[in-house]
């Protein structure tokens, strides 16, 4: 299935095969990337999953055109590219086993979340709110995760 067809209940959050968690807080943020992003294949191998805990893989992504309006494009900064989805549906997925996906990550990348003086204390407070968290969107809400623009 195509972007288009999932049928997503934003916000997504992305778990990426290199075990980083980004947030996609709508449709514009999900088919919106930088050159990176395509160059090293960041989204393939990717599952989002939506607020209802459904989720999908990504099967392969597709550059459809430039993203932004023509002044953006001559401004200084990356190029933004509008982006395409192949993707399979997989079962869903609960609360608490998206902030356990979630707590791996951020402990995959400890250095993204505090600074190494922080890893006794930072960390374990940013981990004890992600468990605490009541849904799925609000895990993106206190994260204020990254989504593909910059990269």
């Amino acid at each position: 299935m195509r972007t288009a067809q999932a049928g997503f209940r934003f916000p997504l959050l992305g778990l990426t095969t290199d075990s980083d968690v980004w947030g996609l807080p709508d449709l514009d943020a999900l088919t919106t990337c930088g050159p990176r992003t395509l160059k090293d294949g960041m989204q393939i191998g990717m599952e989002l999953v939506d607020t209802e805990g459904n989720r999908w893989l990504v099967r392969s992504v597709q550059r459809t055109g430039r993203a932004g309006s023509l002044l953006s494009r001559l401004l200084p900064g990356p190029a933004q590219f509008r982006i395409d989805h192949e993707l399979e549906p997989l079962t869903p997925i609960s609360l608490a086993e998206v902030q356990a996906r979630v707590c791996d990550a951020m402990k995959a990348h400890a250095d993204y979340w505090c600074e190494d003086d922080e890893l006794d204390t930072v960390l374990p407070a940013r981990l004890a709110e992600v468990k605490a968290t009541p849904t799925i969107a609000a895990i993106h809400e206190a994260l204020g995760l990254d989504s593909f623009h910059a990269y």
